[in-house]
């Protein structure tokens, strides 16, 4: 457990010593494969619902208060399951939910102003590099070691200060002198550490796996696998972006 707790920022709200292998249903690839199936799919639906409605009839749906409430309730809904592994095939379903309705309005924006298919070609990326980095994992050509691990958190972390420094400049109007070659870095940087963290999400399940532990948990790890995908599929969704506006 203090594994997860030192390597996964999203596993830090759960207790030491939660997970044991006493559980009459222990984890199983096979059991999470399907919690993160029925996870993604209700995430691709909502998404595509949200998605259609704004490109065909330039409506977000709900409206701007959704388009602002739903990550906040994700965020919450994340921070729900964690901390409480009993409750988190309800929060996993609510974090699809919600996450779906703003990625949807997120991804017909972009769609609408860059076009060309940028986002069927943004969700291509993402499974390439999901299945990528599984191959990677699996043949034992990348190895999750502690330090590994560390140096993906300080990375994570700078990325944070970074982004939140850029936010304050935009609110001032200031990223306007910014090149777009700056902006190309940061976003092919935040695509390649978001990458890198699918490792880290491979390794955690396999270490849950082999603790034992109850299938309870399996929402948990399957909830933090999505989150990490939705994450990378942003940051291709605007590295794409980024690319467009190079071209043009």
């Amino acid at each position: 457990m203090r594994l997860f707790r030192s390597t996964n920022p999203m596993m830090g709200r759960m207790q030491p010593g939660a997970m044991s292998g006493t559980s009459d249903y222990p984890a199983t690839i096979g059991t999470f494969s399907v919690k993160l199936l029925l996870l993604t799919g209700v995430l691709v639906g909502f998404a595509s619902f949200s998605f259609f409605n704004l490109v065909n009839t330039g409506n977000i749906t709900g409206g701007i208060a959704l388009l602002i409430g739903a990550p906040i309730v994700a965020i919450i809904s994340v921070l729900v399951a964690m901390s409480k592994p009993h409750l988190a095939m309800y929060f996993a379903f609510i974090y699809a939910m919600t996450q779906g309705i703003f990625l949807g309005a997120i991804s017909g924006i972009y769609e609408l102003s860059f076009g060309d298919g940028i986002v069927s070609t943004a969700l291509l990326a993402t499974l390439g590099v999901f299945f990528a980095m599984g191959f990677l994992y699996m043949s034992g050509l990348v190895k999750v070691t502690s330090r590994f691990r560390r140096v993906m958190f300080t990375l994570l972390l700078g990325l944070f200060f970074t982004s939140l420094v850029l936010l304050v400049l935009s609110l001032f109007g200031a990223l306007g002198g910014l090149s777009l070659g700056f902006l190309l870095l940061i976003s092919a940087i935040s695509s390649v550490v978001a990458a890198l963290y699918l490792l880290i999400d491979f390794d955690n399940v396999a270490h849950l796996i082999e603790s034992g532990a109850d299938r309870q948990y399996e929402w948990v790890f399957a909830l933090s696998m999505m989150v990490t995908l939705v994450w990378l599929y942003v940051e291709l969704l605007r590295l794409i972006a980024i690319l467009s506006r190079r071209r043009n």
